[in-house]
């Protein structure tokens, strides 16, 4: 087999507020397609807004038929889920410092897979869309995002020999969101097409762990014929952590005495920071659910009430408040739950706090079908 990796562009430049359109042209099978944004912070500082805040849509169409639909922070999610690696994550809080970050949208059930990829020519009209809201989290200033800054490189992992006859690709998309309450049940009709590979459930608040929101998962099936999960979600993460270990971030926090930190993993962090500076006592007081207070001193114990950059190492689980559940095999197809084997069916999720909810889904989708 021979691969390779085409840039198709360097840091090209995207809209404050707007959706860039791109028109994909390549006959060879494609693996995967990789991006890496650039964002530049104000003359002041950028705290807690980061890059996968303000990319708030990647999707593949063709038409109207849409073939991926995610947020950033789903497509590092799925690919932490896939690889057993979160993305390069790293941002810079820092008065002008540049913050970048990847993600990667991988057709294939694993990268380089021979028989399972995009084949662009089994589409009319195949575009890559990139929505993007600069202001999504605080308005243009000196302590946001600087005007006209956000950048794209964008390549093509490719296969121009080796692989066979394309036999599908697996589709992503977010198919539900609603704001979770503080107890009952959300139930939500699920597609009755595609096999599924995996289902990604995110319930996102401030200060609080997925399963403070959501407390439990259930599918069923047929009214109860079938229950092919059935799980507290605290035991989802549980298992996750059995089966992949723990997700790791890195990036600059620009920060002084009792500031509160936020970051993007959600279950169980372990904190390390470095000071940028000699003579410099840095700790995390203690850290929960994203987020933690720090505490800055000099060597004499007096607390330092001034901006520096630390560097910042976080490690746990539930990267982006996220968990997934595998429905069979990734590397056997004949494994993935089969929808058309039922007239119904209904995932359950049980509500415990207000929160942003979020399902995505995982399938592997033939060619020649519509959505």
């Amino acid at each position: 087999m021979q691969y390779r990796n085409i840039e198709l562009y360097f840091e090209q430049a995207l809209d404050d507020v707007g959706t860039k359109i791109i028109d994909l042209r390549t006959s060879d099978p494609i693996s995967a397609i990789r991006f890496n944004f650039r964002g530049t912070n104000g003359t002041s500082y950028n705290k807690d807004n980061r890059l996968d805040d303000v990319i708030t849509k990647i999707e593949l169409v063709d038409g109207s038929d849409q073939l991926i639909s995610l947020t950033l922070k789903e497509v590092q999610a799925l690919q932490f889920r896939s690889t057993g690696r979160l993305p390069r994550y790293r941002p810079s809080e820092g008065a002008s410092a540049v913050s970048d970050m990847s993600g990667m949208l991988m057709f294939g059930r694993y990268l380089w897979d021979p028989e399972y990829y995009m084949d662009l020519s089994k589409f009319r009209n195949p575009q890559l869309k990139i929505t993007t809201n600069i202001a999504a989290v605080a308005a243009l200033s000196a302590t946001a995002f600087a005007t006209g800054t956000l950048k794209v490189t964008m390549d093509l992992l490719t296969i121009p020999e080796g692989a066979v006859a394309a036999k599908g690709f697996v589709m992503a998309k977010n198919i539900y969101g609603f704001t979770s309450g503080t107890s009952g049940d959300e139930h939500i009709d699920m597609p009755m097409d595609y096999p599924y590979i995996g289902l990604l459930l995110r319930a996102y608040t401030l200060g609080n762990d997925i399963d403070e929101n959501i407390s439990r998962l259930k599918i069923n099936c047929d009214a109860g014929k079938f229950i092919p999960v059935d799980k507290k979600v605290i035991d989802l993460y549980r298992r996750e952590q059995d089966d992949l270990g723990s997700a790791m971030i890195e990036y600059i926090i620009f920060r002084r005495l009792d500031d509160v930190v936020t970051h993007i993993i959600n279950h169980d962090p372990i904190i390390s920071l470095q000071a940028s500076a000699r003579a410099t006592l840095i700790a995390a007081d203690y850290s929960y659910s994203g987020r933690f207070p720090i505490r800055i001193d000099t060597h004499a114990g007096v607390g330092i009430s001034t901006d520096a950059d630390i560097y910042m190492r976080v490690t746990g689980g539930c990267p982006h408040s996220t968990v997934y559940v595998p429905m069979g095999l990734r590397a056997l197809p004949e494994t993935y739950f089969d929808p058309k084997k039922f007239g119904d069916i209904d995932l359950v999720l049980t509500q415990a706090a207000a929160s942003a909810v979020a399902v995505v889904l995982e399938q592997l989708r033939p060619y020649g079908a519509a959505a």
